[in-house]
């Protein structure tokens, strides 16, 4: 078993398809320009921001993620 705490319970997600054999493409992995910019936005605002909300605020900036075209 693994002993794994993630902000937004990802990594759990990924361990658990790994783990019961589940494709990876059931569950949503963010692109990793999601993450960089939630860490630059968090430092900016002095605020916590939800993956979602950064994708959201992304695409509202005109981003597009390559796995959606």
């Amino acid at each position: 078993m693994y002993e794994v705490k993630s902000r937004e319970g990802l990594l759990e997600k990924v361990y658990d398809c790994l783990e019961s054999n589940v494709p990876l493409d059931t569950i949503h992995i963010p692109h990793s320009d999601v993450f960089f910019v939630r860490e630059a936005l968090e430092a900016r605002y002095k605020r916590d921001f939800s993956l979602e909300q950064t994708e959201e605020y992304m695409r509202d900036a005109g981003w597009l993620d390559s796995g959606n075209n």
